[in-house]
């Protein structure tokens, strides 16, 4: 079900989508894998912890857990090694919700902030590479909320601003979108950040993807 007030009328020609949190199931991975790694430099983290520093740039996570700056590059390897340990599922709908865009003749991409290994090692194994058309991550531009890496993706989809929209569960994803001049429509996602999307105030709210997909779909 959404909430706020609808999208204006536009030719709608693709939907761009955040990864972690919005289309996979990663939140739990997330946490337990932070545990590892803090425990490691003797950081002790919880979920409160956790809750108060979430962000998809995680090095503000880093800095708000007092990372010494020296230890991130070291840590950056040690987290990608401890949630290869890690099993991730797409979110229950996902590929149903991607699979309706298609149907409709709506291009769809993925937008992320995660390694290009990790990302393109989740989507293989669970069988999802014919869902994107195109795929923009970490290293393919500056993080988020810099609106480069979507305007990158509009850009290989030959795509304009006006004529996509993106979906996301994080405050970054709102300014991501709203500074590339791309509508967006938030889905409350498992990461302890929903108080903060709200704040955030995408264009529209979903309470999931079927939701947001539905509200995008609506004549």
């Amino acid at each position: 079900m959404g909430r706020g007030s609808r999208l204006e009328t536009l030719r709608l020609r693709a939907v761009l989508f955040d990864w972690d949190g919005t289309l996979v199931d990663s939140a739990e991975a997330s946490f337990r894998c932070y545990g590892r790694l803090f425990a490691s430099y003797g950081i002790a983290f919880d979920r409160p912890l956790f809750a108060a520093t979430y962000s998809p740039d995680w090095y503000r996570t880093y800095e708000a857990v007092a990372l010494p700056r020296e230890h991130w590059s070291e840590a950056d390897s040690r987290w990608v090694e401890l949630y290869g340990e890690e099993r991730v599922e797409l979110l229950p709908g996902a590929g149903e919700a991607l699979a309706r865009l298609r149907q409709a003749g709506v291009a769809t991409a993925l937008v992320t902030s995660g390694s290009r290994a990790r990302v393109d090692r989740e989507i293989a194994g669970l069988g999802a590479t014919r869902l994107f058309e195109c795929i923009v991550c970490g290293e393919d531009a500056r993080r988020k909320p810099d609106p480069e890496p979507l305007r990158l993706a509009l850009d290989r989809l030959a795509v304009d601003p006006t004529q996509a929209a993106y979906v996301g569960d994080s405050p970054e994803d709102v300014w991501m979108a709203r500074a590339a001049g791309v509508r967006v429509v938030g889905v409350e996602g498992g990461f302890p950040n929903r108080e903060a999307l709200r704040a955030a105030k995408p264009d529209l709210l979903a309470e999931s993807l079927a939701g947001a997909v539905d509200l995008l779909l609506r004549p």
